[in-house]
């Protein structure tokens, strides 16, 4: 089984099309998918029983604020934004691609510490997994 150290991963966006470039001073990244389900129990079943129906996803990325980085400058709520998130480094050919809303960018600081930022995502359309 491979291990793959979540160090080397990276993130990628683009707001204007053409090709996604990396976001600068990226910490850490989530993407989670979910499904709508329906119950399909019927009489004289004795166990609910389930089909999937809409699929969505979320992602998240925490990154320290730059802003003199363009993808970061484009990271505004409210646009849609092309996303590619590698586990293990952009020449691994393992990554998710989508298509996504920006819903809340956050920016924080503290004495003492670098100034963060957290962007989430909401997904429209599929989350695509190229291995």
């Amino acid at each position: 089984m491979a291990t793959i150290n979540g160090i080397d991963g990276a993130l990628k966006a683009v707001t204007t099309g053409g090709s996604p470039a990396a976001i600068s001073e990226l910490k850490g990244w989530s993407v989670e998918e979910s499904t709508d389900t329906a119950e399909t129990t019927v009489m004289g079943n004795t166990s609910k029983t389930f089909a999937s129906t809409l699929k969505s996803w979320t992602a998240t990325c925490e990154l320290n604020y730059e802003p003199g980085n363009a993808v970061q400058i484009d990271m505004l709520i409210g646009e849609t934004v092309d996303v590619e998130f590698y586990p293990n480094t952009v020449s691994n050919s393992t990554k998710f691609t989508g298509t996504a809303l920006v819903t809340s960018h956050s920016r924080s600081g503290a004495m003492a510490d670098l100034v963060g930022s957290s962007i989430s995502l909401q997904g429209t359309g599929a989350l695509t997994v190229v291995a």
